[in-house]
């Protein structure tokens, strides 16, 4: 099975938010080969920003936190497949009007190009008028329920 990791996934994990538990599941299902995990090169971008500003606001600072920092995006580099947008289809996913978020767009139109069957999101509201029939939106809770991970 073939999941795509939204980039708030990895956020909730290295922030240790709500669902970390639901999202370690999943990243050991990975780590233990039982699915494929799929990140776009995109979140990465935002996942170093995000992450920082967590970190800091856990009172971790610099030079730990840009060690941390390196450490959790080198996790996720080799956790997942990096996954890509052709032109035509990031052309696609910028005017899919499906979307008011469209980082959101890009996101579920990378996972259906690289041919995931689920994407797993915290925000699963941003995705309500996502087509289901293609591939599947859960939270990290639904997906580790669903699939007895």
């Amino acid at each position: 099975m073939k999941v795509f990791l939204d980039t708030n996934i990895f956020i909730e994990y290295f922030i240790k938010r709500k669902d970390k538990d639901s999202v370690a599941k999943i990243l050991s299902a990975v780590e233990d080969e039982k699915i494929s995990a799929f990140a776009s090169l995109g979140s990465f971008y935002t996942m170093s920003y995000v992450l920082e500003q967590g970190f800091k606001r856990m009172e971790i600072h610099r030079p730990q936190l840009t060690k941390l920092l390196r450490i959790s995006l080198q996790t996720v580099l080799e956790l997942t497949n990096l996954s890509t947008l052709s032109p035509k289809c990031l052309s696609v996913a910028i005017n899919d009007e499906n979307f008011t978020d469209i980082e959101d767009a890009f996101q579920y139109h990378c996972a259906q190009e690289n041919g995931c069957d689920v994407l797993i999101t915290i925000n699963t509201r941003d995705f309500k008028r996502a087509d289901e029939s293609k591939m599947k939106i859960m939270t990290p809770k639904e997906f580790v329920k669903n699939y007895n991970i």
